[in-house]
């Protein structure tokens, strides 16, 4: 209806379709359209509206979810359409570094839950769409090749389902896990891997009961996870907490004789670890975002460089060894 009443009525193309636009530019032609309405629309109005310049992902993402609100009032499931909507929120949780996603964190993690898409009405739908579409361009896409094919459909049979939505129905085992594991984070163990806390024999055992028997089981983990460490795992999932992360190198951070080079430097590996959880292989050091900026030993003083490298090392190691029982 706004791009309708946004339509220039002095152009020669709208004005030979102003009985249509006039008919269809107030609120109360819309609530019960029919299939003429339809038709009338797709042939008089449809060619008129100038497509939006904005940004083509949250267009899509604005499909998405009204895909789900149209199921929602014909009383369908839209199953596919739901467990795209969680991927993405999955995606984005792992962006909580980026302001604007961190703002929308509590609705990120809801529409995550079954109780969500159980009791959502329609206007929850649109504040999802409305919170999450200006972020979908944060999400790195992978790299994939286009295929072009050229196939006729053919109908064979047509056949409706009901279908009941379950996240859990349809989530694999490692994600099972991220949800876990973002959604616990006051678990002791999970706190104090986050905040750069030692851990303890009994924090391993309290995490192989969680991953081996609560969410799934050893060979689940071993299939998807591989032989990576139980605490560097969760490390990587849930991040570092940047106060502790810029507590460890407040030694430095607080140093007001640091010039410019030197706090981008510093504010790197922050962002890093934060972001990863760690830094096991130190060589990313030489790559980029820290070769923009140079070497350690070129930008710091060698034993100031040795000191930020022992840092580093003390992070990794209160998610490597245990201490006490």
């Amino acid at each position: 209806m706004v791009g309708i009443k946004q339509l220039n009525r002095g152009s020669f193309k709208v004005k030979q379709h102003l009985r249509y636009v006039d008919r269809y530019g107030g609120e109360e032609a819309w609530t019960s359209l029919g299939v003429v309405d339809v038709l009338e629309i797709k042939e008089h109005i449809a060619p008129l509206i100038i497509p939006s310049l904005e940004d083509e992902l949250a267009k899509r993402f604005d499909y998405l979810m009204l895909t789900v609100e149209l199921a929602k009032i014909l009383g369908k499931a839209a199953v596919k359409a739901k467990d795209n909507i969680v991927r993405t929120a999955q995606a984005l949780s792992g962006l909580g570094t980026i302001p604007q996603v961190l703002a929308q964190k509590s609705i990120i993690e809801k529409i995550q839950t079954d109780d969500f898409w159980i009791e959502a009405d329609i206007l929850e739908y649109e504040q999802v769409r409305e919170a999450l579409r200006d972020l979908i361009k944060f999400i790195e896409k992978a790299a994939s090749k286009v295929y072009y094919t050229n196939f006729t459909d053919e109908i064979l049979k047509i056949v409706e389902n009901e279908g009941e939505y379950n996240i859990y129905n349809l989530q694999s085992y490692k994600k099972k896990v991220n949800k876990y594991l973002r959604e616990h984070e006051d678990n002791i163990a999970i706190f104090k891997l986050k905040n750069n806390k030692p851990i303890t024999k009994m924090d391993i055992k309290a995490l192989e009961q969680i991953l081996w028997g609560e969410v799934g089981s050893r060979a689940d983990y071993e299939k998807d996870f591989g032989d990576t460490p139980l605490a560097i795992l969760v490390r990587e999932i849930v991040g570092l907490d940047q106060k502790a992360a810029k507590e460890a190198f407040s030694e430095f951070i607080n140093d007001e004789n640091l010039d410019s080079k030197q706090i981008r430097f510093l504010k790197t590996i922050v962002d890093y670890i934060v972001k990863n959880g760690h830094m096991l292989d130190k060589s990313v050091l030489q790559d980029d975002p820290f070769l923009s900026i140079g070497s350690i030993t070129e930008v710091f003083p060698m034993e100031r460089a040795v000191r930020i490298v022992g840092v580093i090392d003390s992070i990794n190691r209160n998610a490597t060894e245990v201490v006490g029982a």
